[in-house]
């Protein structure tokens, strides 16, 4: 009996002994993603907690020192609680408002696997006759929404040069950015699809997320939308009126109402589409040539994906759960590896260098370097809210001289050569990405 009693004691100590060091271990990781991709001005330790019983988060500094946590996850149902979250984020963030994730069933405490560049489930090429991307969903966000420069000049998203020999300009330059980005969304489509992907683009030319233009939009959804936004509070009663006036400039309501709707309305329709990943296509400017009046010499391409939160940034329960979201799962290291690929084939087939950290000002002040080159950690609209691996890419100064010149030539920028080229560096980024082993 004796001899029995000592081996239970042995067994369910060298249990209690590994349990502790699987929770010490995730404690660890954890405490180390927050501060590495997470906490941009080290200024979130109010919101959360990670100690020996699990995650709690916090709605602010009293409710943690009070330890009324909004949210708590304890270890033993970490892994459950992210597979609710990978299989319907809508659903686990009305969970998340309960205050604590409940299960009948008991699970072993799970180790998280939180190496950056560190793929499941790559793929098979070497099966006869099978296409590289088959089974793959990929939803493509085409950035803005113009398909004229009119609209482009709305969103300020318009670059007009006049001729000048003096700098090098033999001819007039006119782009609109959601010119490029949609025609490099399609040529990539194409690709894509070519190989077996199913491609979803978050818009048609020329409109928004909406299915319309901003014009359309304004006539049939302006007055909801305000009335919407006065209501939770977004606006106060001065804005109210002004935007139901028509004083109200078209400019004022696209960058205060619609523009944050329709970044909302692109994450909506991505999450509902269930990718395996999402391409986010931009091109970009230099940020220290005022107002574009002239061409720049700088030139770069980058990538960001989600983490970098600042300390007002956590600021409703939305925010906080996205914050919990990109801690506890994935999407976060496999975004960095997807990006990571991408941003390299951008180096190599557009031969434009990548971005350094001290190479812009919003990489400095509001970014996170992830440790691969040219991908940094920004909480913008899309990378918080967007609930899959993402890449987030940044190419080219559109306001280069040389590459101004390139992305000038044809009317109908599937043919322009330059937009071809970004279309193929996206392609060939994704297939690197897709054959990590």
């Amino acid at each position: 009996m004796k001899l029995k009693a000592c081996i239970v004691f042995f067994i369910i100590s060298t249990f209690s002994f590994a349990q502790e060091r699987i929770t010490q271990d995730m404690m660890r990781r954890y405490a180390e993603k927050v501060q590495k991709f997470l906490d941009k001005e080290k200024a979130l330790s109010a919101f959360y907690s990670i100690d020996t019983s699990g995650i709690k988060i916090f709605s602010s500094l009293n409710s943690k020192l009070t330890n009324k946590p909004e949210f708590f996850l304890d270890w033993a149902h970490l892994g459950d609680y992210r597979s609710e979250l990978g299989a319907d984020a809508a659903k686990a963030f009305e969970v998340y408002k309960t205050g604590k994730y409940q299960t009948q069933t008991e699970y072993s405490l799970p180790v998280p696997k939180l190496k950056i560049g560190n793929v499941n489930g790559s793929m098979e090429h070497d099966m006869p006759g099978r296409k590289k991307l088959q089974g793959i969903k990929i939803a493509i966000d085409p950035g803005h929404i113009a398909n004229d420069f009119e609209s482009g000049d709305l969103e300020k998203k318009h670059i007009k040069f006049k001729q000048d020999l003096v700098r090098g300009l033999p001819d007039s330059i006119e782009i609109a950015e959601g010119m490029l980005t949609y025609a490099t969304a399609v040529l990539l489509k194409q690709k894509l699809e070519a190989e077996g992907a199913e491609v979803m683009l978050t818009r048609p030319d020329g409109t928004s997320a909406f299915g319309k233009t901003y014009k359309q939009w304004k006539k049939d959804n302006l007055k909801k939308a305000v009335d919407s936004l006065f209501k939770i509070g977004e606006l106060k009663p001065s804005q109210k009126n002004y935007f139901f006036s028509a004083k109200a400039d078209d400019r004022d309501i696209f960058r205060v109402i619609f523009r944050d709707l329709d970044l909302a309305k692109r994450a909506e329709l991505i999450n509902a589409y269930h990718p395996d990943f999402t391409i986010i296509i931009h091109y970009n400017v230099d940020e220290t040539n005022t107002d574009w009046q002239h061409p720049a010499k700088r030139d770069f391409n980058m990538a960001f994906v989600g983490g970098a939160f600042m300390k007002n940034d956590l600021s409703s329960p939305e925010k906080r759960f996205e914050f919990l979201r990109l801690l506890i799962t994935e999407d976060l290291e496999k975004s960095v590896a997807l990006s990571s690929c991408v941003v390299s084939s951008f180096e190599k087939t557009l031969e434009v260098q990548t971005a350094g950290e001290q190479d812009a000002t919003y990489i400095s002040e509001g970014c996170l370097s992830t440790g691969k080159k040219g991908v940094y950690c920004r909480n913008l609209q899309l990378t918080r809210y967007i609930h899959t691996p993402l890449v987030y890419g940044e190419t080219l100064y559109q306001d280069n001289i040389k590459e101004s010149q390139l992305l000038n030539k044809e009317s109908d920028k599937t043919k322009n050569v330059r937009v071809q080229q970004v279309a193929e560096a996206y392609f060939q980024g994704v297939l690197n990405y897709l054959t990590i082993k």
